[in-house]
């Protein structure tokens, strides 16, 4: 599946198109979540469920609604984070953890050498900061990225309810997994069992 990622555009597409209904406003995620499931192919469909069970909740099968996911939209959903100009992504705590562990450079550390590894990371942030104090500027974000958010935005600014599945491909067209990415939905497809969804749904219909 990963080598399907990177060297399938379309279902390349078709994977982050799940990623996607992250930017879909919480009010029309079943009904997203219904269409992209019919339009999936079969080998995609276990990545929608499992996505759907951790992170929207499984339909019941006999009542209205959904059960409990584990991560409910409202803590993961971007759609007013986008239309408010907020962070969509948690990139200074992933910058931190990463310049940690290149500082570390050992996998299970003494407890005193963390607390000095803690010190020299801190040392180096406050000089950071007394930089930015005295006038000068933070790292510029890269115009790939801005040119990036502009669509995004764009793209969130002129969302139709009637047009889901056109929303979810063109964000699915700006968005990246990454080879970490990729890896874990090859992994949730690859363990996970063969797809009822269509089925129940027949038989409940």
């Amino acid at each position: 599946m990963t080598s399907n990622y990177k060297n399938d555009a379309n279902f390349s597409v078709m994977v982050k198109m799940i990623i996607s209904l992250a930017f879909v406003p919480i009010e029309d995620l079943d009904v997203a979540t219904d269409l992209l499931a019919d339009d999936l192919p079969d080998d995609i469909v276990p990545l929608l469920e499992w996505f759907e069970e951790y992170y929207i909740g499984r339909k019941n099968r006999r009542k209205v609604g959904r059960r409990s996911p584990q991560f409910p939209p409202e803590i993961w959903n971007l759609y007013q984070r986008v239309l408010t100009n907020q962070n969509r992504t948690n990139n200074h705590a992933e910058a931190a953890n990463r310049r940690l562990n290149i500082q570390m450079g050992v996998t299970n550390p003494t407890i005193w050498s963390f607390i000095n590894c803690l010190k020299k990371i801190q040392t180096g942030r406050d000089v950071f900061y007394e930089q930015l104090v005295t006038g000068g500027s933070p790292p510029k974000k890269k115009k790939k990225y801005i040119n990036n958010d502009k669509r995004i935005l764009k793209l969130v600014s002129n969302y139709n309810k009637n047009r889901i599945l056109l929303f979810l491909r063109g964000i699915a067209n700006n968005v990246s997994l990454g080879l970490v990415g990729a890896k874990t939905a090859s992994a949730k497809i690859d363990s996970a069992k063969p797809s009822l969804r269509k089925n129940s749904r027949a038989k409940t219909s």
